[in-house]
């Protein structure tokens, strides 16, 4: 262990350890905070220029952007530890701090141990928040985002909706929106309903309505099956179930950044009862983790390439964290949204990707610098 006055030039290992630290926290802070300003930014030229924006208040607007906060620091985090680890390591080492150290015979990864401890840190608070604060900050602002949007203009909604309507089941034709309300008229109406496992009611309705939370059905037809056996058909007569729902989750099914791990897990379960593709649940549970850990392979990767380029000027830190953030995310954008469609590839190995490039780039560097 190396203790104050083992070090003849620069500072002690233990001193240099505070110092890394107090230099990381600042550019971290500062460079994440920035990010996510420009994203909330970018967010409302988004909706400024799609939607009428008079129409709508602008507290709501604003509670976009601020619901939407955790997502962007999902995307801003890793780079504001790659800017924070380039800039710190770039300083020590142009001041000779990082030579001096080496040459008492320190390991470069120890000198680096510091900034790892930072990396974890940060890594379980980014995966805090993908996991606890974005679930429910995402759905929200997606309800906003709905909800604004048929304000600002009239959507064209799905057809062959799937929702949860109480005990229901419920698959709707076309739908329509009212005015400038969110109430419903609906073509072609199919209920489902199983009282018990072997018999399955099927309700249909040549039309229904939505509002104010209740469901109106007319014209309806009840059939009720047991196996192969239709044991009762015959017309019902109009009928109203009290139901509040979400109408945003009629036009888009719930996202993957709306699911906790519980939910992904149970997605998954019941797409591969259903038999239905598992692929794309997948390849989202496993980037729950390794977008986390990609805070933790910069706190390795960054320090080693801003060493190899430290003596190339003073904005090499500032200019590397980038480059290498950008870098991290085209690489992230091509295994999980275009590789991650290929069946045929493992989703495990989809989502690894650029976490496993990144350290093979480091452990390379680590070997150049040594």
């Amino acid at each position: 262990m190396y203790t104050p006055g083992s070090v003849q030039e620069g500072r002690p290992v233990k001193t240099l350890d505070r110092y890394l630290l107090k230099e990381l926290f600042v550019p971290f802070l500062v460079g994440t905070v920035m990010v996510v300003l420009m994203f909330q930014a970018n967010t409302y030229m988004g909706l400024a220029k799609d939607l009428q924006l008079a129409n709508v208040p602008f507290s709501a607007v604003y509670q976009v952007m601020l619901y939407e906060s955790p997502l962007y620091l999902n995307l801003t985090l890793p780079i504001g530890m790659c800017l924070a680890t380039s800039l710190a390591v770039t300083r020590i080492a142009r001041e000779s701090e990082l030579t001096a150290i080496r040459a008492a015979g320190v390991p470069i990864l120890r000198v680096l141990m510091p900034i790892a401890a930072f990396g974890i840190v940060v890594s379980l608070f980014h995966f805090y928040d993908v996991e606890v604060l974005l679930p429910p900050s995402q759905k929200t602002a997606n309800n906003l985002k709905a909800k604004i949007a048929g304000i600002g203009f009239t959507p064209t909604f799905a057809a062959n909706t799937l929702i949860k309507l109480g005990r229901y089941t419920a698959s709707l034709g076309q739908v329509r929106r009212v005015g400038d309300s969110m109430d419903m008229e609906i073509q072609s109406v199919l209920l489902i309903e199983r009282p018990d496992q072997n018999t399955v009611d099927l309700t249909t309705a040549e039309s229904a309505s939505y509002k104010g939370g209740v469901w109106s059905f007319r014209k309806a037809f009840l059939t009720v099956m047991q196996g192969e056996d239709i044991l009762v058909a015959h017309p019902e007569k109009d009928f109203v179930i009290n139901e509040p729902i979400r109408v945003e989750d009629m036009f888009m099914p719930p996202q993957p950044d709306e699911m906790s791990i519980g939910e992904l897990l149970d997605g998954i379960k019941n797409s591969a009862a259903n038999g239905a593709d598992v692929h794309r649940y997948k390849v989202s549970l496993y980037d729950r983790f390794f977008v986390p850990l990609s805070c933790v392979v910069f706190s390795f990767v960054s320090p080693m390439f801003a060493i190899l380029f430290a003596r190339s000027g003073g904005f090499t830190g500032l200019l590397l964290s980038f480059v290498m953030a950008l870098t991290y995310y085209n690489v992230y954008i091509v295994s999980s949204k275009i590789l991650g469609k290929i069946d045929a590839i493992p989703p495990l190995f989809i989502s690894a990707l650029p976490d496993l490039l990144f350290v093979g780039l480091g452990i390379w560097a680590v070997r150049k610098i040594e």
